[in-house]
């Protein structure tokens, strides 16, 4: 450390104003860290509940796909009962004297 030449300057400011400027300063940085916390934690908060929402709906579509797919099948199977039938039906009524 030869040859370092340490100054201090001396301020004209009264230590009672650089002391209030300080803690205000201090003050203003630990309620804005407070306020972003907050957001922060809010935002969290509302993607959690988002990702829940979004889970829970995709597996009631997946539920409503798998219904459809069951009514469609069964609405087929009543189509080709409804058409063997109309079918023997017909030929009934042809070979009927």
């Amino acid at each position: 450390m030869e040859g370092t030449i340490v100054s201090r300057v001396a301020y004209n400011t009264p230590l009672r104003v650089q002391v209030w400027f300080l803690r205000r300063s201090r003050d203003n940085w630990k309620q804005k860290c407070l306020v972003r916390k907050k957001e922060l934690k809010r935002g969290k908060n509302r993607i959690a509940a988002a990702s829940k929402s979004r889970a829970r709906w995709r597996e009631e579509a997946k539920r409503l796909r798998q219904r459809v797919r069951e009514l469609e099948a069964q609405n087929v199977a009543l189509s080709n009962q409804l058409a063997a039938e109309k079918k023997d039906g017909l030929v009934a009524l042809l070979a009927a004297p």
